[in-house]
């Protein structure tokens, strides 16, 4: 509660003074605002003179809070806010608030004025004008200059006289900044003694200006200073890699490189690039110039003629990347640059090479894979080997063995591989080569380098043949035999025999041979002896002896051949021209067939009275069923089937063995006997197992019509086919249905119920001899009207057929319990009987062991029949004294 104090110019309020002021025409009243209402605030005396007094003011609105009450005194109505009346526009707020009041006093009219001073008092709470507020500052602020950055002041309703306010700023970072107030009373917020540095902290959130005043009330604001970037900071590679190693093969990404720039934006953001970089190596690398990243285009060959000019030593490539930042050209900084050194290192992606000169022919060079032409017996050097591989360091360094391929150890040794300096070699033949050994053999050169790799130089190698050697016989003696042809045979030269010899030499040497006889002579190309004429009786039973030379040209070399001569040879003959055999089917496999015999006038104990018999078929594929033993004997190779074939033709031919050999030849048949192996079966039926007649269909028929019906069956084995009966066994339906030997049903009449269903036996016989076979089935007949009637009987049939089988299953199963019951009970029998005999078995094997333990404590001296005076037996303990025992039973 404030206190009203009224400020009269009257000293004492009862004096004759104050009255005379009263009546001045001026009179001004202080009050505090917020005092309650209502309130006296000034009374005016009444002289004779007046009788009243009016406010008059002009503002309407003061009537609300000012009257005059009791025509002399003036009251406050309403309380009075100051702040309220200056936003009113009752008074003026600039410095303080006083509201004038015009009073009248009547009757004389006289206007008398009131000043109201409202004094202000600090009844409002100070704030700012926004809750946040943001402050952008470069991080090159030069704190010399004490640049100030503006800060909105606390607001206050209350006169600034009234209070006074006390700034602080606090929170995270607020040691870095500090605030002021300017003349004006203006807040600065200052940054103190050092710099700020986006790079270190570039945002600071967490500061409050808190603004106090004398009452300790106190209002605050956020402030959120953003740090601005400049461009002060240079890049800095990240990367500490110098040396790279990398296959000469590779290709992609290699390595990315990294430099950082703390600064923001562009600032901050760094641009990569060769430094002093060759145009060459553009076919080569590609540096990305956002990431940094260096990739190989295409592979750094160490072998590459537009690379080797920009190595170091063999394998060094060094490279510089400049890393510089995208600032303004005002404010951009210094690039910096890292070395990079690619080492290239050398994969092993050459084999080695190998050439060969080959020198004791010509000085030529070869291809791989040919050959050299060397005659045998030839010594001395052979060829001029060079290798050599590009690729560097021990992927450079070639080794070459030479192989030899031969199946003679001689020529295994023959050639010999040198050294003559780093990379040459020389092949020698040390060793002559063997023409009659082998005629060619095959040289391999193995170059391998460091690496691993393999490269093979094949030379064939000819030897080329000399007639170094002499022709040889295969035998050192030679005997033929040859016969004395009759004259009434015409004379054609007769091969006696022939003689071989052999030269290891090459073909080009050809053989010619030759002998000395008026009787024979010799085909010089091929070495068969023939007779010249006709030998005469008279040398029957002789030897002629003589030798045969063979040469090669320049060598020879003599056999010696001896003819014995034999008689006059008579044709062997066969007994008949043609012969017949017969056998049955299925038989096994070395089945005598028959016996062929031939004649021949010769002594069977002679060469020319030995015959041999052969078999040719004329039918196909009876060569594989049957063949003849040299004695004539016919046997069966394969099992043979009347089915498959029944006759097999055959021309048989007796040979002697005479010079030369005569012979003669017949004909020969072998019949396959057919075996009742198959029964006849009906082949009427296909699916459906059955015969559907149409009631319909018979009733068209007339009474002079039958209703027939063909059956047909069929036999696997041949002589079966055609020869079938079929009878029908008697049934119920036998005066319906019919049927005769050779399968014809009729049916007379139907039967009464329809739809039915009929099922006849009948049997099929063959006509095979001694024994046929005959084979009973069953025949089903549906009988119904229309193709309902049909699927319906089918149906019942089939219904039938599963209760059948069903039905012989159970019974079937039934049988088998009742035999597993058996077969349990005597398995059981068995058990206990077994279990009875081992247990009375022991029980009379312990008795036995008692009975003999007993006798062997009886005292011997008991045995005495003299001394026995009883029936009963003693025994004697270890302590000598006897005991009676029972009689042994």
């Amino acid at each position: 509660m404030f206190s009203i104090h009224i400020y009269i110019i009257l000293i004492f309020f009862n004096s004759p003074c104050y009255y005379s002021r009263l009546h001045s025409r001026y009179h001004h009243i202080s009050i505090n605002e917020n005092e309650i209402s209502p309130k006296h605030l000034l009374s005016f005396n009444l002289p004779n003179s007046i009788r009243s007094y009016q406010l008059v003011s002009t503002n309407a609105q003061l009537h609300k809070y000012f009257s005059i009450e009791n025509q002399t005194h003036l009251y406050v109505l309403q309380t009075l806010d100051r702040e309220y009346l200056c936003a009113e526009q009752f008074c003026s707020c600039l410095t303080q608030c006083s509201i004038q009041l015009k009073i009248l006093s009547q009757p004389q009219h006289q206007i008398i004025f009131v000043n109201i001073t409202i004094n202000d008092l600090n009844d409002n709470l100070h704030s700012f004008r926004y809750n946040e507020i943001q402050l952008r500052i470069p991080e090159n602020t030069n704190i010399q200059h004490r640049q100030c950055y503006r800060i909105p002041t606390v607001d206050d309703k209350d006169l600034s006289e009234t209070n006074e306010f006390i700034y602080q700023l606090i929170g995270n970072g607020s040691e870095k900044f500090e605030i002021e107030q300017t003349i004006g009373n203006d807040l600065c917020l200052r940054i103190k003694n050092q710099p700020l540095d986006r790079e270190e902290r570039d945002r600071y959130e967490d500061l409050w200006i808190i603004a106090t005043d004398k009452q300790q009330q106190q209002a605050k604001m956020k402030i959120i200073i953003q740090v601005l970037d400049i461009n002060d900071n240079s890049p800095r590679f990240l990367t500490n890699l110098t040396n790279i190693y990398v296959n000469e093969t590779f290709t992609g990404e290699l390595i990315c490189v990294q430099a950082y720039d703390p600064d923001e934006g562009n600032n901050g953001r760094v641009i990569y690039s060769f430094d002093h970089f060759d145009d060459k190596l553009n076919e080569f690398l590609h540096l990305n110039n956002e990431t940094g990243c260096i990739s190989i285009n295409q592979p750094l060959l160490l072998t590459s003629n537009d690379l080797i000019p920009l190595l170091q030593s063999n394998n060094h490539l060094l490279l510089t990347i400049r890393a510089q930042d995208c600032g303004s050209r005002m404010s951009s900084t210094l690039p910096v640059y890292h070395p990079v050194e690619l080492i290239i290192q050398d994969i092993n992606d050459h084999k080695p090479n190998i050439q060969v000169r080959q020198i004791i022919s010509s000085i030529d060079i070869i291809k791989n894979n040919s050959q050299i032409n060397i005659m045998e017996n030839s010594l001395g050097l052979l060829a001029m080997v060079t290798v050599d591989d590009i690729d560097q360091g021990s992927y450079g360094q070639v080794k070459l063995t030479l192989i030899v391929q031969t199946t003679s150890k001689k020529h295994q040794q023959a050639f010999q591989l040198k050294p003559t300096s780093m990379k040459h070699y020389k092949i020698e033949l040390i060793n002559p080569l063997d023409h009659e050994i082998e005629s060619s053999l095959i040289l391999f050169l193995d170059a391998i380098d460091g690496g691993g790799e393999l490269t093979r130089f094949i030379i064939n190698i000819i030897i080329n043949d000399i007639n170094d050697m002499i022709p040889n016989f295969e035998h050192e003696h030679y005997h033929f035999i040859t016969n004395i042809q009759s004259s009434s045979t015409t004379f054609d030269s007769t091969v006696v025999g022939q003689v071989h010899a052999i030269d290891p030499d090459s073909s080009t040497n050809s053989l010619v041979y030759s002998l000395n006889s008026n009787l024979f002579r010799i085909d010089s190309q091929t070495g068969q002896i023939s007779l010249i004429s006709p030998l005469s009786m008279n040398m029957t039973d002789q030897t002629i002896t003589f030798n045969v030379t063979v040469s090669d040209g320049e060598h020879s070399s003599q056999t010696q051949v001896s003819i014995s001569v034999e008689g006059l040879n008579h044709r062997p003959e066969f007994e008949r021209n043609e012969y017949f055999f017969q056998i049955d089917e299925n038989v096994p496999v070395r089945t005598i067939v028959g016996q062929i015999i031939g004649k021949d006038k010769d002594s069977p104990g002679t060469r020319r009275g030995e015959l041999t018999y052969s078999l040719r078929s004329i039918t196909p594929y009876s060569e594989f069923f049957f063949h003849t033993s040299h004695t004539g004997q016919v046997l069966v190779t394969r099992i043979p089937d009347a089915e498959q074939q029944h006759i097999h033709q055959f021309i048989i031919t007796v040979r002697d063995h005479g010079t030369p050999p005569l012979s003669s030849e017949a004909k020969l048949n072998i019949k396959v006997n057919d075996l009742n192996e198959y029964c006849p079966h009906l082949i009427n039926f296909t699916s459906d197992p059955y015969i559907f007649i149409s009631r319909q269909r018979f009733l068209k028929k007339t009474s002079i019509e039958k209703f027939l019906y063909r059956l047909f069956a069929f036999d696997k084995d041949i002589s079966d086919q055609t020869n079938i009966t079929f009878t029908l066994l008697p049934s119920t339906y036998s005066h319906i249905f019919n049927l005769n030997s050779n399968g014809l049903l009729t049916i007379e009449e139907l039967p009464t119920k329809i739809p039915s269903i009929i099922i006849l036996d009948y049997t099929l016989t063959d006509t095979f001899f001694p024994e046929p076979c005959i084979k009973q089935d069953k025949l089903v007949i549906l009988i119904g009207d229309t193709p309902i009637d049909r699927d319906y009987l089918v149906n019942e049939y089939e219904k039938q057929l599963e209760t059948s089988q069903h039905h012989r299953l159970m019974t079937q199963k039934l049988a088998n319990n009742k035999l597993y019951q058996q077969l349990l009970y005597l398995l059981e029998y068995l058990v206990f009987y077994f279990l009875f005999v081992v247990v009375n078995k022991k029980k009379r094997n312990r008795e036995r062991s008692i009975t003999t333990k007993s006798s062997s404590l009886i005292n011997p001296s008991l045995l005495d029949d003299s001394k026995q005076q009883s029936p009963h037996s003693f025994i004697t303990d270890c302590n000598g004294k006897s005991s009676l025992l029972p009689p042994l039973r």
